[in-house]
């Protein structure tokens, strides 16, 4: 069972993400990502890293299935992927997540737009922002970067992936 006190990839303790995400719940609300690409989640990851390092917080994005053999968690910057493992899924994951915070829940916002993942949340005490909601926050933020030198759409999630690796 997942609870405050426990460390995600031996770093930071979860009391310290104000922000629990649910990863695949999200994806489709930003702009360029989708589910069917291969690296929708290396691809999220790197995207959320860039609006928490800007706004100086923590959040622990949540993901269904981990790979057989592979990492439960991954560290990038001020964002963390916790990815599940059977039977557990990430909904159960961040709603034991929540219930473990206690009264500490009302400092940690959880995004999502699943409505019974939602009011968990707000039954234990944490704020809820919609999916939809925080992805236009996110376009917004990233609508006021650097100006790209790139020619056409944004939306090339390749040559996003290319300009975080340099960063990292």
């Amino acid at each position: 069972m997942w609870n405050a006190d426990v460390r995600i990839a031996g770093a930071r303790s979860i009391t310290k993400m104000p922000f629990l995400i649910d990863g695949h719940n999200l994806i489709p609300h930003i702009h360029g990502l989708s589910l069917s690409q291969l690296d929708d989640e290396l691809a999220l990851l790197e995207l959320l890293d860039g609006y928490f390092k800007k706004e100086r917080k923590n959040a622990v994005v949540f993901f269904d299935r981990a790979a057989p053999g592979g990492e439960q968690d991954i560290r990038r910057g001020f964002v963390t992927a916790h990815f599940t493992r059977l039977p557990l899924n990430a909904d159960q994951a961040i709603r034991n997540a929540v219930r473990g915070l206690g009264r500490s829940a009302a400092n940690f916002t959880v995004i999502t737009s699943d409505n019974e993942v939602g009011d968990s949340a707000q039954r234990l005490g944490a704020r809820v922002l919609s999916s939809a909601g925080f992805a236009q926050k996110l376009s917004v933020v990233r609508g006021k970067g650097k100006k790209s030198n790139r020619q056409g759409p944004v939306e090339d999630v390749d040559y996003w992936l290319k300009v975080f690796k340099g960063k990292s």
